[in-house]
């Protein structure tokens, strides 16, 4: 299933940025929901693996109307994943209540609340989802008019109210390329490598769910840009690729003679993320269908 989650943090309004906050403020706060959402996004992942799923994503940063910084984070995981990645998102809202000192990737790290969340998935989905047991029932929001959907299996009415859970929408494949646009959906269905990958983000980057404050659109974009670039070192995050583009390359002529497929990169990627070869990286060993393997060299 391929989807986008929109996360925002900061229960707390004076963890968000407020008018009067000095710059150096504004620059601690941002960093903060930064690391939160790296935090949040190796917990998914961790979740996920657990169960033997893998999470293929690509996160764009975005700053909402008061300059708060959230993220839309793009993603692929297996049909039945779908519990998994709710129920996590669940778990961590309620195991991450205030600030707090974490660590990730061994360096500590402060972190604050999840703030709300939004799934976004295509009715085809939700049709695929129904057929192995998952039921929703609509509910149409007065504030906004927008079809919401509580997934029955997980959600009682009285969680469904309490904001916890990530609000569900499904949506037609008109409204799917207006969100994500053809090139990510190419994305996320395994097309690309990360160098591209982050390419088709960045020439998609806030053109979905904006809130423009300036009069000249694009004026916003590149302050947006050049404020997160400066403050938070980049403007997406993506999933690592289950081998390296450049071991590939030193090692393309030999795996070509033990599997002649694997000419196009993208079938190798596509066999390994479906199982059908396998890589070990502390060995370096690649095993192919046809049950050929080889040592990759790495210099």
């Amino acid at each position: 299933m391929i989807g986008m989650l929109t996360i925002t943090f900061g229960r707390n309004k004076y963890d968000r940025i407020l008018s009067n906050d000095y710059l150096s403020t504004i620059k601690r706060k941002t960093i903060q929901m930064y690391y939160s959402t790296l935090y949040f996004i190796d917990y998914l992942k961790k979740r996920l693996n657990k169960e033997d799923y893998d999470l293929i994503y690509l996160g764009a940063f975005e700053l909402q109307k008061d300059g708060t910084l959230h993220m839309h984070i793009y993603f692929s995981i297996p049909l039945k994943g779908f519990g998994v990645l709710f129920n996590a998102y669940h778990n961590y809202y309620h195991k991450i209540t205030q600030k707090s000192i974490v660590k990730l990737n061994k360096k500590e790290i402060k972190i604050i609340p999840i703030g709300r969340g939004q799934l976004g998935i295509a009715y085809e989905v939700k049709e695929k989802l129904e057929k192995i047991g998952f039921n929703f029932k609509k509910y149409t929001n007065p504030k906004t008019d927008r079809d919401e959907y509580r997934c029955l299996n997980l959600v009682s009415d009285d969680e469904f109210l309490s904001g916890s859970w990530p609000t569900l929408y499904f949506y037609t494949k008109e409204n799917l390329q207006k969100h994500y646009s053809e090139k990510i959906v190419k994305y996320l269905t395994k097309s690309y490598s990360k160098s591209t990958r982050q390419k088709v983000i960045g020439s998609q980057f806030v053109k979905h769910n904006i809130k423009a404050i300036y009069d000249e659109q694009e004026e916003w974009d590149e302050i947006q840009k050049r404020f997160i670039r400066k403050v938070c070192k980049k403007l997406y995050i993506a999933s690592r690729l289950p081998i390296q583009i450049n071991l590939y390359q030193k090692n393309r002529k030999e795996i070509m003679e033990i599997c002649p497929e694997y000419k196009n990169l993208n079938t190798l990627i596509g066999d390994l993320l479906n199982k059908k070869a396998t890589y070990n990286k502390k060995s370096g060993i690649l095993v192919c269908p046809n049950g050929e393997s080889l040592k990759l060299k790495r210099n």
